[in-house]
């Protein structure tokens, strides 16, 4: 269950009234390298700070949106039906072009997985920079 790992809301949260509060990244210490050997092997080499800070800079999780067109509403991140669980290569849940984003952050894969944000991701989230963090 990814959620015990941490939690970021979107940065639109900050535009809430009374919301702000609410702003800025948690994460389970034991997700932390050499913290806890709790999730060993998982969720253990630190990624899920990774992660939350793409929600922080408005990313949505690739498989939010399933197989439809807009997805995650970035144009480079292929569909994707179901999260990740473990590093299975050749994982295609969409009839859309492009296998499953395993080794994309903000997929559900195990920490080992993990090693790119799209350029479209890394756009959207310097955009959220600027609209809302800078």
């Amino acid at each position: 269950m990814r959620w015990l790992l941490g939690w970021a809301y979107l940065p639109d949260i900050v535009t809430k009234p009374g919301r702000a509060y609410l702003d800025g990244v948690i994460l389970n210490w034991e997700s932390v390298p050499g913290a806890s050997t709790a999730f060993a092997g998982r969720y253990d080499e630190g990624k899920t700070a990774t992660h939350e800070v793409g929600h922080w800079l408005n990313l949505e999780h690739t498989f939010f949106g399933g197989c439809n067109a807009k997805g995650d509403f970035v144009a480079d991140t292929p569909a994707e039906k179901t999260p990740t669980s473990g590093c299975p290569a050749g994982k295609d849940t969409c009839t859309a072009p492009g296998d499953d984003p395993i080794h994309n952050y903000m997929d559900y894969s195990y920490d080992s997985c993990y090693n790119q944000f799209t350029p479209g991701q890394a756009q959207r989230m310097a955009d959220a920079w600027l609209l809302y963090r800078a």
